[in-house]
């Protein structure tokens, strides 16, 4: 096989795994708007966000198999390794993976709960004893600075 046969097969193999990379990450952003639900505003924020890091990890395919510059048979071959994974997988499994994922949530919320009542219990009673000695040598200050005024007015008599 000649090298610029084995640089355009390896071009359209990277264009495959950069398709199945990015379906990917798009189906756990998916999966989180199923788990938290998302208004109109934060779809397009991610939506925004998502296709700027998909470019950019596209081009960098490109740019190392290609010398930058994007194949019109690459990008058909990213696009659509992304609509047959999702036609044949992630339609299966997005539904699937929130819902288990919501009752993992659900069964894991009860003990947490108890742990953090636990935890801002413990550290209340840090705070409240840490305020009481604030307090204490507060209170053992005032009485010093009292003692020493009383002194000091006292000698200013004695000198008068």
């Amino acid at each position: 096989m000649s090298g610029q046969i084995s640089e355009e097969a390896m071009l359209i193999l990277m264009s495959i795994y950069g398709g199945i990379v990015l379906i990917i990450c798009y189906d756990v952003v998916r999966i989180l708007r199923r788990i938290f639900p998302a208004k109109l505003f934060r779809v397009i924020v991610e939506d925004a966000i998502y296709w700027t890091f998909a470019s950019i990890f596209m081009f960098n395919i490109f740019l190392r198999y290609n010398y930058g510059k994007p194949r019109f048979f690459s990008v058909i071959m990213a696009l659509g390794t992304m609509a047959v994974f999702e036609w044949i997988i992630g339609r299966k499994i997005i539904d699937a993976l929130a819902l288990r994922i919501k009752k993992l949530g659900r069964i894991l919320a009860k003990p947490l709960k108890k742990l953090c009542k636990v935890v801002k219990l413990i550290f209340y009673k840090v705070i409240k004893n840490i305020r009481a000695k604030k307090e204490k040598k507060n209170a053992g200050r005032k009485r010093k600075k009292s003692h020493v005024k009383a002194k000091h007015h006292k000698a200013k008599k004695n000198k008068e």
